[in-house]
């Protein structure tokens, strides 16, 4: 594992390219209400089940970090869209996209509109991200 001198962000190969620029948290959230209910509850819930995170806040998304960093979150105005990676596609009707990240981990991508979706079966696949070392 190999911490960034400037940033603070850990990554698993040494000097991983990256930005090292962050923005505020709630930034992420104005005008978007709904994303951060869904982003507390499903904050609350890995907490809870899987286990602790660090937030990182970046431009583009917030990611999630436990022992890697295993889960993008990007706000919508009326959802929660989360990719993360898996030795596997995932088979899941909510599934928007599914992208090789090498030849064998794949980026899947998810759009949550309902704490509802946050659910026994989407907290088992977090899981398995969670402790996915890719």
């Amino acid at each position: 594992m190999w911490t960034c001198s400037s940033c603070g962000r850990r990554f698993n190969k040494e000097n991983q390219p990256h930005s090292c620029k962050t923005i505020p948290f709630n930034e992420h959230f104005k005008h978007k209400d709904k994303a951060k209910e869904l982003f507390d509850y499903l904050l609350d819930q890995i907490t809870d089940k899987i286990g602790k995170c660090e937030i990182i806040s970046l431009p583009c998304c917030i990611h999630l970090f436990g022992k890697y960093d295993f889960l993008a979150a990007l706000p919508k105005k009326d959802s929660l869209e989360i990719r993360f990676a898996l030795e596997r596609v995932l088979d899941d009707a909510k599934l928007t996209a599914s992208v090789p990240l090498s030849t064998k981990t794949y980026k899947n991508c998810l759009v949550i509109v309902s704490t509802k979706d946050i659910n026994y079966e989407l907290l088992e696949i977090l899981r398995e991200a969670y402790f996915l070392k890719s």
